[in-house]
């Protein structure tokens, strides 16, 4: 039974690091947990759960304080942990479409879709659309100056290889997003897309088989993106445009 408690409470810490982590952009110590979240434990009993974490690869001690970081691991752990009703929800986001765009033009309904996308979740959104089965799609990409705001990508030359990425790489993107079509949420992790030059970010994707008009829809930001409002930004608005895309003539 004791190792049943110290594995959940290894898994609350964990959670917690994470969300920190995603809010606060910097590393976080034991003292924060316990304050923050009015833990039932004391510092030293969330610093030596946070010893055992780093032992196992999900978390790492940055020797310039007394904090930690999620690894890589610690991102995928959290991500693959995720409640369903967590990420898949409609929080009603969608209404905002009907501000602008019309279904007379498509393409502007599209580019207007994915311009409030990127607005309200503060990542860069992508869709790829048409006749997937033989490949006639077009591809949106908007609000890629968000990559701006993320301190992950203050160096210049990260932020360079991923903008020359989103440029010359999309169709690549793009055949990910594909093969990863998802009605509900499908959360991919830094190496998890298979593609070494976006290989520092995360995607989140969603998208419809609606028969006349399929489409893929994805957002793109640092593997410390928040993924639950990423996620539910995402399946809000694709919710709302595939409502509208049934009453295309």
């Amino acid at each position: 039974m004791k190792q049943i408690d110290s594995r959940e409470r290894e898994q609350e810490i964990l959670e917690l690091l994470v969300r920190s982590y995603i809010e606060e952009s910097k590393p976080i110590s034991s003292q924060y947990l316990q304050k923050k979240y009015n833990l039932p434990y004391s510092p030293a009993t969330i610093r030596n759960i946070m010893v055992d974490l780093e032992k196992k690869g999900y978390i790492a001690h940055v020797h310039t304080s007394s904090g930690r970081i999620p690894t890589l691991l610690g991102f995928k752990y959290y991500v693959h942990h995720l409640k369903r009703d967590e990420i898949v929800r409609d929080c009603g986001m969608g209404r905002e479409i009907s501000e602008g765009g019309s279904l007379d033009d498509v393409d502007m309904l599209c580019e207007h879709t994915m311009d409030i996308l990127s607005r309200i979740s503060g990542y860069t959104s992508i869709m790829a659309r048409g006749d997937m089965e033989h490949q006639h799609e077009k591809i949106v990409c908007r609000g890629t100056r968000y990559f701006l705001e993320q301190p992950e990508f203050a160096d210049y030359g990260r932020l360079k290889v991923l903008l020359f990425a989103l440029e010359e790489k999309i169709r690549e993107l793009q055949t990910v997003m594909l093969s990863n079509l998802d009605e509900g949420i499908k959360i991919m992790v830094g190496d998890e897309m298979g593609l070494d030059a976006v290989a520092g970010c995360s995607l989140v994707v969603s998208g419809s088989r609606e028969p006349r008009w399929p489409f893929v829809m994805a957002l793109l930001g640092p593997v410390r993106m928040d993924y639950i409002k990423a996620a539910t930004s995402l399946y809000s608005l694709k919710q709302r445009l595939t409502e509208m895309v049934k009453r295309l003539p």
